[in-house]
């Protein structure tokens, strides 16, 4: 398997993970997916996790759009998957691994705090969502098999 195929696996696999991530908040409605109506209602972002670059988009009734991130723009949030797990998993926070900088996100103060109140809310919901902690399972399982092989990361 070569690098791009790799690379295109890994893309439509967090695409896939990102979008069931969605449909479950949106079908969950309740004030986590107010939150993210609030912080992402016509916004868009480029995001990389690992060597993996994705551009998301929201329209103004929260439907997604995602596709490969155009290679000249800039990341908008960037981390590794060891870092995110650590998070999911309560191994770590968000905060830490911020000011660690092992997360980037750029954005206004004021986004930041809304970002940060949207993925305590979503981790939170975890514990009563077993479809949430399902996708976590399997963003930690497929990410890391031997067809999605990771070098060199660390936390």
């Amino acid at each position: 398997m070569t690098i791009a195929d790799s690379n295109s696996k890994r893309e439509a696999l967090l695409s896939t993970l990102l979008l069931e991530l969605v449909e479950i908040l949106r079908d969950r409605q309740g004030d986590t997916w107010t939150a993210i109506a609030k912080v992402a209602t016509e916004k868009s972002a480029t995001i990389a996790i690992d060597d993996v670059r994705l551009f998301l988009q929201l329209d103004q009734n929260l439907a997604i759009a995602i596709s490969e991130a155009d290679s000249e723009a800039s990341n908008d949030f960037e981390s590794n998957s060891i870092t995110l797990r650590n998070i999911m998993f309560g191994r770590s926070s968000l905060e830490k691994a911020v000011a660690a900088g092992k997360i980037f996100i750029r954005a206004s103060f004021g986004d930041l705090l809304k970002i940060r109140a949207v993925v305590a809310a979503v981790l939170a919901d975890t514990a009563g969502e077993p479809r949430l902690a399902n996708l976590w399972e399997r963003f930690d399982r497929e990410w890391t098999s031997p067809n999605y092989s990771i070098h060199g990361s660390t936390d």
